[in-house]
């Protein structure tokens, strides 16, 4: 199967890639999801005993919020290109998805113990860099079978 990129170039998908990518990518956003709701079922059980850690923590709730709303839109657009348009963008919006949902967790975790989600941040950082990797990994490979990439000049 081939689907057409934005400036019409083919790009080589085959129906196995994307449904591999795509049972991954549903797996990953119901982590994603399980873990927010389980740290905002903590945030409750702690707002229960100190009424003021909402007050305290308005910008990490604040950025939290922000992170959630990437996340969601990032994810419908992903829903959305995955279904009309299979290829490297789709999966590049569905990682960057992944990346806000699990920064929405991160700043949740470090209005309780900041030194844990400092650790977390670095794991954070050591999946952004493969994901990075593997995406222009991609890219390169497209590139190369296809020959596209700078234009040739001739030999005069």
């Amino acid at each position: 199967m081939e689907s057409v990129s934005a400036v019409n170039q083919t790009l080589p998908i085959s129906s196995d890639e994307t449904e591999k990518f795509t049972v991954y990518s549903a797996a990953v956003h119901k982590v994603v999801v399980m873990v927010n709701a389980g740290i905002i079922g903590l945030v409750q059980l702690m707002n229960k005993q100190n009424s003021s850690l909402l007050e305290i923590n308005k910008t990490e709730f604040l950025c939290f919020y922000i992170f959630v709303f990437f996340y969601v839109v990032l994810r419908v657009r992903e829903a959305v290109d995955t279904r009309l348009r299979p290829g490297l963008v789709p999966k590049l919006v569905g990682h960057t998805s992944h990346m806000f949902g699990a920064l929405a967790a991160l700043v949740l975790v470090s209005v309780f113990c900041t030194t844990f989600a400092f650790v977390l941040l670095l794991l954070w950082f050591l999946w952004l860099s493969l994901v990075a990797y593997d995406t222009f990994n991609a890219i390169k490979l497209f590139y190369s079978e296809s020959g596209a990439g700078l234009p040739q000049s001739s030999p005069v």
